[in-house]
């Protein structure tokens, strides 16, 4: 993929923190002894080694931890170190999920995946149309249960706010509302419904009344109501090294 080709060579230009594998050899177990490696393999070893270092540094997982992400990365990465969207939606709600994504797609029918959408752009924050690791760590560790409120509020907001204008419109929080309804199997609100919703959270969190919410005013709301973020968190984030995160995706494609 040339894409992959290109990023992998601007990384070892300028010394990215991403993870990529080196010189075309196969990546080594963590635990693999450095008498059994070649000189070529040691140093993508010792490459690797360093990479997991500075996420971890960066970040609030360990290096263990961040060796726990690459084998999940790569679960759902395949072959090219990178996972694309479709990729990204079948991880997290399966195959057939995917399939009609997918389908949806040809029939220019995006509407009911908005949200998934969005959070695959949240992911993937250079906007090259793929998730490369240090992005899917980086971005994994807004959600770690040690990441301050405020952080993770201010990702929630920009997941919110479509078109990255500051701020979050009536039009904004109801086309997303409106995708997660289309797809639960649990709340099926008509657009009635969707509307009378739109028009309590406006009426309080819209303090200044001009029909847009801004990060203040979604930042108040979140410190009233913790709860409105409870799903920023994933608490089995800081138990990686011992559980195998399946929580996070779906590996049985189902």
């Amino acid at each position: 993929m040339g894409c992959v080709a290109s990023r992998e060579e601007e990384l070892n230009n300028n010394g990215s923190n991403t993870l990529w594998k080196a010189s075309g050899e196969e990546e080594e177990s963590p635990t693999t002894s450095n008498s059994n490696l070649s000189n070529s393999q040691k140093k993508a070893k010792s490459f690797h080694e360093t990479v997991h270092s500075k996420l971890a540094k960066n970040t609030y997982f360990s290096e263990n931890d961040v060796v726990v992400l690459k084998t999940l990365f790569d679960s759902v990465a395949k072959e090219d170190d990178v996972i694309d969207e479709s990729e990204f939606i079948e991880a997290l709600f399966g195959k057939k999920k995917r399939e009609e994504c997918l389908m949806n797609q040809k029939k220019g029918q995006q509407g009911k995946f908005m949200f998934e959408r969005r959070l695959f752009e949240k992911f993937d924050s250079n906007q090259e149309g793929y998730i490369f690791f240090d992005e899917f760590v980086r971005t994994l560790n807004v959600f770690h249960p040690r990441m301050n409120t405020n952080e993770k509020a201010k990702f929630a907001f920009h997941l919110y706010d479509v078109n990255g204008n500051g701020v979050i419109t009536r039009e904004e929080l109801k086309e997303l509302v409106s995708a997660v309804m289309k797809r639960s199997i649990f709340l099926n609100l008509d657009e009635e419904a969707i509307e009378r919703v739109l028009d309590s959270t406006f009426e309080q969190v819209d303090i200044e009344k001009d029909g847009s919410i801004s990060y203040e005013e979604f930042y108040r709301m979140v410190k009233e109501n913790r709860k409105c973020i409870a799903n920023m968190t994933i608490p089995t984030l800081t138990t990686l090294s011992t559980e195998y995160p399946e929580f996070i995706f779906l590996q049985s494609g189902g």
